[in-house]
């Protein structure tokens, strides 16, 4: 009995090897985008440098977006397509249309998914909603994922009935027969800090999020699983180090740039994809792509069974078939027609988009004057000075809840808002570059240096009186006879809830909210290019000018401040 049992279990045991499958190769293509804020029509002068020449060239636009992930999807047999977050805000067509033209156009793409981004949240859960309702206008149905957030459950838009009402914590997609994972994440302090969700709506930590649902899925059975990310490249490396089972993370919010694009002038951070480990000591494919519509990821993962033998594929720097025919045939380009149904789609909101810049967002009873630096003229007003720098920077500092005071240069506001009706084409009219606002973490005693540097640079040969500083939330005196240096005194910051005057602490760290274009150290500013180097500057990359607009529509009427940050002024004769 014992050797038949014996030899029973041997049977057995042989059977059970033979029915044993071998792990099978399985190929998964993921088509991405992120951080597109917004741009749909293509960016004119796009600087790429090759063999030695400058060329100005247009890029991306999504026309051509649509095309390139057609492109991939008939390249490849397995395919995903994702947007890593921040679709809206950013351009008129967020200003003017909520949402609608965006969730139209990615409709017509038809992502598999959709992460929050913080920018979701610029306009409340409210604004968020309305967009959310245009991207479910369609057969399409992208699948929006948010695991760490949560708003309140019958007091938020987004979650009248239960948490997962408008969106889901993951999604399990079938591919080929392959069950793959897909968690959605926001990056948590930046959201809840720097826009402007609901104060009901809070934003759980990432890992722990993540490692809950990740534990989920592979109790579910899944063993590949990807992350769709909101929360900066270097977040998903040391993310992807500390979960198991991870085997690609889709990311966006850094607006980074991945794959050989440094020896063309462009802003490259590392290979694409890049390659990190999990937990598990296993491999982890790292996506960004970009930033404004301008490149489409293909991300190619090669797994044998659930592991991950390799990762591949290209990066696409949209280009127009205008493009040098040399750069054209490179892989890192793609140089082809849009897509035309887009283009026609894109075409009927451009239209609608030049008759509602006309339309009146504020009105103004008296003319606000204009002057770069010193009292503006007497019919002003005795005694003041710009009233328009002044208004902007009221707008700037009411855009950022987290920030102690703005600041913006005299060069930066090119027209005076006269009195009647100010529209929205007024607003870009009076800050029509190219800017973000950006936070500055500054100290007290850096503020005093980089108020000077403005000031010399103002009256500098070479300078500009461009450079003058104006603010909101801030005042100083100005004594141009005073030697460089110390021409600044009884520098304050207004406490924003209180509105008491508090003179500034040389060792206190303050945030200051100001365009992207003084953070590059332009204008005289230098010090702000050694603290965005430090790491010390977050781009919100919110439109400067759509700031103003959205101030303008709350205000409804803009008024001739009463206070302005230079207390007082004397020049230098």
């Amino acid at each position: 009995m014992l050797k038949r049992i014996g030899i029973g279990l041997v049977g057995l045991l042989l059977a059970s090897c033979a029915q044993v499958q071998q792990p099978q190769p399985f190929q998964l293509a993921v088509a991405h985008i992120n951080d597109h804020h917004s741009h749909l029509v293509p960016r004119q002068r796009t600087a790429i440098s090759y063999k030695g020449e400058d060329h100005r060239l247009q890029s991306g636009g999504f026309a051509a977006v649509a095309a390139a992930i057609e492109d991939i999807r008939n390249k490849h047999q397995h395919v995903l397509t994702l947007h890593a977050g921040d679709a809206i805000t950013g351009t008129l067509f967020y200003t003017l249309f909520n949402g609608e033209a965006d969730a139209a156009l990615m409709n017509h793409v038809c992502f598999d998914a959709f992460a929050l981004g913080n920018h979701e949240f610029d306009s409340g859960d409210k604004g968020l909603k309305t967009f959310l309702d245009f991207l479910a206008m369609s057969d399409c149905s992208t699948v929006v994922l948010g695991a760490n957030v949560e708003p309140e459950v019958g007091v938020s838009p987004l979650t009248p009935k239960t948490r997962w009402d408008s969106f889901q914590p993951y999604t399990i997609f079938n591919v080929g027969g392959e069950k793959v994972g897909l968690i959605g994440l926001d990056i948590a302090v930046k959201t809840k800090n720097s826009s402007q969700p609901d104060a009901t709506t809070t934003f759980a930590d990432e890992y722990t999020t993540a490692a809950y649902y990740v534990a989920e899925l592979q109790r579910l059975g899944v063993e590949k699983i990807g992350l769709l990310t909101h929360i900066q490249y270097r977040n998903d490396l040391t993310l992807a180090e500390k979960l198991p089972a991870i085997d690609f993370i889709v990311g966006g919010d850094s607006h980074t740039l991945l794959g050989d694009y440094a020896r063309f002038g462009l802003p490259s951070v590392g290979p694409y994809p890049m390659q990190t480990v999990n937990l598990d000591g296993d491999p982890v494919c790292v996506v960004h792509a970009w930033e404004y519509s301008q490149v489409v990821g293909e991300l190619v993962i090669d797994f044998n069974g659930d592991q991950v033998a390799s990762c591949g594929g290209q990066s696409h720097l949209l280009l127009s078939p205008e493009a040098p025919h040399a750069l054209a045939q490179l892989p890192q380009f793609w140089a082809k027609a849009g897509d035309s149904d887009v283009t026609e789609l894109l075409s009927g909101y451009q239209v609608q988009l030049e008759e509602l810049t006309m339309q009146v967002i504020a009105d103004v009873p008296e003319r606000l004057c204009l002057k770069r630096m010193g009292p503006v003229p007497a019919q002003c007003g005795p005694g003041t000075y710009s009233d328009a720098h002044r208004v902007v920077a009221e707008a700037f500092l009411a855009s950022a809840p987290q920030a102690d005071f703005a600041l913006q240069n005299g060069g930066g506001v090119r027209n005076e808002i006269k009195s009647g009706r100010f529209t929205v084409a007024d607003a870009y009219g009076l800050l029509p570059f190219s800017n973000t606002l950006v936070e500055v973490q500054i100290s007290g005693a850096e503020l005093h240096q980089v108020l000077e540097q403005a000031l010399a640079y103002a009256v500098s040969a070479g300078g500009s009186d461009g450079a003058y500083p104006h603010g909101a939330g801030v005042r100083f005196a100005v004594d141009m006879k005073q030697p460089e240096g110390q021409r600044v005194s009884q520098l304050a910051v207004q406490n924003r809830r209180s509105k008491a005057w508090q003179p500034v602490q040389p060792e206190q760290t303050y945030i200051m909210i100001t365009n992207s274009f003084l953070a590059g150290g332009n204008d005289g500013w230098s010090l702000l290019a050694d603290l965005q180097a430090q790491g010390r500057v977050n781009d919100t990359y919110v439109n400067y000018a759509q700031s103003f607009v959205d101030w303008a529509r709350a205000q409804q009427t803009i008024k001739r401040p009463s206070e302005h940050s230079t207390l007082s002024y004397q020049p230098v004769q």
